[in-house]
């Protein structure tokens, strides 16, 4: 089924009718905009689907030989300067620790991110090591970063959260133990308080946020998963930055059973977005100049309820781009390698 997208970069308030699918009913409802107006129907019949998907293809199952300090894997970043390292993060109520995986599932290394709180770290990305006033840290397009996100809010209850930066670390031979120093910027959403567990990072350093759990308007009506935005510039200044409402998906948390956003990711080569929930996963065309999904392509969807996995909640690009990795929470849950239908992105 078809979901127009309200492209918001540019407005305050924004219209969307939504189709919400359960099994075989749906209700339709919509927003006003002061703004902007709805997207052309043409492009909105071609932009996105809130669907159940294809059925995934899993190629390979991965079992895992982590630490015993690894019990919920939050998100995943598979290295690109590393090929067959993945790297991810446990979520909340435990220690600020960054954990390696190779392609084999074995235990490549735990390093303590020193001065860090682990308050609820539910997001992972690779991008550049650039400051404002520096844009070398991309080697030969080349992200040598692991952003990590302690975006976690299940309550809506943090007035402030804390995005940490790293230098993406070689890997280590198992039992190994290391340190890293982290950057860190501290910023607000533009509009209030969010629960967040997926983020990704653009080609000019810019950090994109997503909302996961059910919003609504003022109306009751539920609404898509917002996109926020922070610019680079924010890693340069000292007061609480600001992350700028700037676009929307077509996700509709809530309007299916587990559709709840839990984990993005960018691909090596910027082109493609694949954002998961806990049953679906959605690959999205990504515009160059902005860095935000396109609305003029429609998405691939596919569906990975079958997997069944304990509590997947991480996506990463897997194998060149080429295939997908899912971790789960649970202490040694396998890793799934799979494929699925993807955007076009030429």
């Amino acid at each position: 089924m078809l979901l127009p997208r309200i492209d918001v970069r540019h407005a305050t308030a924004w219209v969307i009718p939504m189709l919400l699918t359960a099994v075989a009913a749906c209700d339709v409802g919509d927003q006003q905009a002061t703004e902007r107006s709805v997207i052309p129907a043409a492009q909105a019949a071609a932009a996105a689907v809130d669907s159940s998907g294809a059925q995934v293809e899993l190629v390979r199952t991965i079992r895992t030989h982590a630490r015993k300090e690894m019990k919920e894997a939050s998100s995943a970043a598979a290295s690109v300067a590393q090929p067959g390292v993945v790297f991810t993060i446990n979520d909340s109520g435990h220690d600020p620790w960054l954990f390696a995986l190779d392609s084999t599932g074995a235990d490549r290394g735990v390093w303590s991110v020193n001065g860090a709180t682990n308050r609820d770290w539910e997001a992972l990305a690779l991008g550049a090591c650039a400051n404002a006033d520096d844009t070398s840290g991309m080697e030969a397009g080349v992200p040598r970063c692991i952003y990590i996100g302690d975006v976690g809010d299940n309550d809506a209850k943090h007035a402030s959260l804390t995005l940490y930066r790293v230098r993406e670390p070689a890997v280590l031979p198992p039992g190994r133990t290391g340190t890293l120093d982290a950057e860190r910027v501290t910023f607000r959403y533009s509009d209030g308080r969010h629960d967040v567990e997926a983020m990704y990072v653009a080609a000019d350093g810019a950090v994109f946020f997503i909302t996961k759990r059910p919003l609504k308007d003022a109306a009751g009506r539920a609404r898509p998963a917002l996109i926020f935005r922070l610019p680079l510039a924010a890693w340069s200044g000292g007061a609480v930055a600001i992350a700028e409402l700037v676009d929307s998906l077509p996700i509709v948390p809530g309007s299916a059973p587990r559709r709840m956003i839990t984990d993005a990711a960018l691909a090596p080569d910027r082109r493609r977005l694949v954002v998961r929930t806990y049953r679906q996963l959605f690959t999205f065309a990504i515009d160059a100049e902005t860095g935000l999904p396109r609305a003029d392509v429609p998405p691939g969807v596919c569906n990975v309820r079958a997997l069944d996995e304990k509590q997947g909640e991480g996506v990463t690009w897997w194998n060149s781009g080429r295939s997908l990795l899912l971790v789960s929470e649970g202490r040694k849950e396998p890793m799934l390698e799979v494929r699925c239908p993807m955007a076009r992105a030429d």
